[in-house]
């Protein structure tokens, strides 16, 4: 191989199921009927090397060898598993009903594109690389990545039993075992085996759960809005937010404009309907409980203020001080007017809305 770099892992492993709030079989909201079970997945990442690395989830389905297979996550959905580790979270992607019985792996599909982004002399570098086969000889191994036409494909070892009427919180990790990118070839090449974990390690360690989806049914004197993920709303309390000014402001935008919106839940609770999750602020987690993404194009760069305007949608505009971000070293790529960004908002002052991160497209 050529220049070898181990990062992060970018793929799912499957560390058998994680009650990460619920035990499978018990009750709570969204319980399968009989013969069935509910599966709620999720995704999370370590922290690597780099600073973005992008690819796209196809498909994610438990399967048995006597037939019997469940879609548990339906693509094609996006993902920067960079952004899961340094977030530090366990994020809700799907919900589905399954049959009920044992499975015996999780087949994984992923195309075969897969885009880094990391930093050289302050300066950003994106790679345009390709997913290649793990092993060379084509065998049927578990645990390794196979790609063609296009496609990569992973069959993870790992026992799922599904009761009926049960709640299975499957949670999917993406921890590196061996990831090697090969810079001699155009387009770079990236090789990695995946090796089955826990996730309970992710949440010893910090890591809370999150979900994202767009803000509905704000109501700002009692602290709660509705936050729908893939469908499934879920009721956001956070009143224990403290350290977000201008919070609710923030939020009415996120509801007018659909932008999508980040919550670190402190607990979730699945016996309401529909389920709770409790936002608070952790003063030994630096993180913000709350984020909310806008991605558009910059106007009215003042580089001594540092503000801009970011511009999306319909002639939409939203006024944005990044003063924030670049104390603390998050202001990715050269702002000018006319470029494409991407902000990280926390709250809102006086007249703009603040930027904890600004990554220019």
């Amino acid at each position: 191989m050529g220049d070898h770099k181990t990062l992060l892992a970018v793929l799912v492993a499957l560390f058998t199921v994680a009650s990460l709030y619920a035990c499978g079989g018990g009750g709570g909201s969204g319980g399968g009927s009989a013969g069935t079970a509910t599966v709620s997945a999720y995704v999370t990442d370590d922290l690597g090397v780099y600073d973005s690395v992008v690819l796209t989830l196809n498909s994610v389905q438990l399967r048995h060898p006597g037939g019997r297979s469940c879609e548990i996550i339906r693509g094609p959905l996006v993902i920067d598993a960079a952004e899961l580790g340094r977030d530090e979270i366990v994020e809700h992607v799907d919900t589905t009903t399954c049959e009920v019985g044992p499975y015996n792996r999780l087949h994984v599909e992923v195309d075969d594109d897969v885009t880094l982004r990391h930093t050289i002399n302050n300066q950003p570098v994106t790679d345009a690389c390709k997913f290649v086969s793990y092993y060379d000889d084509n065998s049927a191994r578990p645990n390794r990545l196979a790609c063609t036409n296009g496609v990569c494909s992973l069959d993870i070892t790992g026992a799922v039993n599904l009761v009926a009427g049960g709640h299975e919180h499957v949670a999917l990790d993406a921890d590196l075992k061996q990831f090697i990118v090969d810079y001699s070839i155009t387009p770079c090449e990236v090789t990695l085996k995946v090796s089955p974990l826990r996730a309970e390690d992710k949440l010893a360690a910090g890591y809370r759960l999150s979900l994202s989806g767009t803000v509905s049914s704000l109501d700002a004197a009692a602290d709660s809005f509705t936050l729908t993920v893939a469908g499934n709303p879920y009721k956001i309390q956070y009143a224990g937010v403290t350290d977000q000014g201008g919070l609710d402001t923030l939020l009415g935008r996120a509801a007018t404009d659909g932008l999508r919106t980040t919550v670190r839940c402190l607990t979730i609770n699945t016996s309401t309907t529909p389920p709770t999750c409790t936002a608070q602020t952790v003063l030994t987690q630096p993180l913000k409980a709350i984020a909310v993404k806008a991605k558009g194009t910059i106007s009215a760069l003042d580089a001594g203020l540092r503000t801009f305007t970011l511009g999306y949608g319909a002639g939409t505009t939203l006024p944005v001080n990044f003063i924030k971000a670049a104390e603390l070293g998050k202001v990715e790529g050269t702002l000018a007017n006319g470029a494409g960004a991407e902000v990280k908002l926390h709250g809102f002052n006086l007249d703009h809305f603040l930027a904890r991160e600004v990554e220019v497209k």
